[in-house]
């Protein structure tokens, strides 16, 4: 009876326990459920777009005209004779170039006198250049022991063509009223400054032609000068000055060597450089 009524005490007690433990759960107070709020995605508010304001063109800022290069930009710089050759160099390898005008070639860079000249080209001739100075080319003339000069603004990298017939009668007519370039195609008018005081030699030329081994014509002919010469005493640039030979005038070659004519100038005879003369009349 005993065990049984400690039985039915548990029973309650584990009644009583129960009841109390629901209380408690219902008395605690329950949150609700927070449930994550999605925002509506907010839209970036467009901006009406902006014109970019019209700037007033700017007018170009006006530069003050340039005054022109002096002469002494332009032209080459005046040198003597013993400063140009002071400065000369020789270059490594020799280079080819071409003669731009009918240009003389001259024993110094100066063209103060025209006793220097001992030869010339005509317009495209071709060059052997071998150095330089600050306004010459040194030049390299064949069956010539000594190398020349020649005023590089005469001279051209480039190929040049020749005078036409047209071109030459031009020049002539320059020639002959005076108005040709000093160191151009007029170059040897600078020969006909020279006084014609000279001696004229005796007729027998017979030592000098076989000193520059001389040949003789079979037949005489007559030549004419295209521009100022000299008549010289024999055939070399270096040789006395006899008399001056106006352009165009007609003399009666009687010899001649590779580079010279031994010529009859109304009895006088004498060697001309054939560069300078023609076979043709000069209009």
């Amino acid at each position: 009876m005993k065990n049984r009524k400690r039985l039915l005490l548990m029973l309650a007690l584990a009644v009583s326990v129960t009841v109390l433990a629901g209380g408690c759960d219902k008395l605690k107070k329950k949150e609700p459920a927070t449930e994550k709020v999605t925002e509506a995605p907010t839209e970036k508010p467009t901006e009406a777009p902006t014109e970019k304001p019209t700037e007033a063109p700017t007018e170009k800022p006006t530069e003050a005209p340039t005054e022109p290069p002096t002469e002494s930009e332009t032209q080459p710089k005046v040198l003597t004779p013993a400063e140009e050759k002071a400065q000369e160099t020789q270059f490594d390898q020799i280079r080819i170039m071409y003669a731009k005008d009918d240009v003389n070639v001259r024993e110094q860079p100066d063209t103060s006198s025209s006793d220097n000249i001992f030869y010339s080209y005509y317009q495209g001739d071709q060059l052997t250049v071998v150095g330089e100075t600050p306004n010459w080319y040194v030049v390299d003339v064949e069956d010539y022991e000594v190398n020349g000069y020649m005023s590089k603004q005469f001279v051209s990298d480039t190929q040049v063509e020749p005078k036409t017939d047209e071109e030459r009668d031009q020049m002539i007519e320059q020639e002959l009223s005076g108005t040709t370039n000093p160191e151009g195609s007029g170059d040897a008018q600078n020969d006909s400054v020279a006084a014609n005081t000279a001696p004229t030699p005796s007729a027998d030329t017979a030592a000098t032609d076989a000193q520059y081994n001389v040949q003789t014509y079979a037949e005489n002919y007559p030549v004419y000068a295209t521009t100022g010469a000299n008549l010289r005493a024999e055939p070399a640039q270096d040789s006395e000055i006899i008399k001056t030979v106006p352009s165009g005038s007609q003399l009666t070659a009687v010899g001649y060597t590779d580079k010279w004519y031994k010529v009859d100038m109304d009895g006088t005879i004498g060697y001309v450089n054939m560069n300078l003369f023609s076979t043709e009349p000069v209009q």
